[in-house]
């Protein structure tokens, strides 16, 4: 499924957006933070849209903070 993924930079406060293809929208986040990650974007996800221009509710702890090692 894709879902659209909006946010933005913690450090710019400038919008983001991608369309993230995901078995769901809690996997959707996590790639769409990866992805921003990767290239220096501290991203902040404000909504997952779904099909039919569905919002989905993804738990903010879950996908804001990317894991690191330790």
């Amino acid at each position: 499924m894709t879902y659209l993924v909006v946010g933005l930079d913690r450090q710019t406060l400038a919008p983001w957006h991608e369309n993230i293809r995901a078995d769901d929208a809690e996997a959707a986040a996590r790639v769409a933070v990866g992805r921003a990650e990767g290239r220096g974007i501290d991203l902040v996800v404000a909504a997952v849209i779904g099909p039919g221009a569905n919002v989905v509710s993804v738990p903010v702890d879950e996908h804001t903070t990317p894991a690191r090692a330790a």
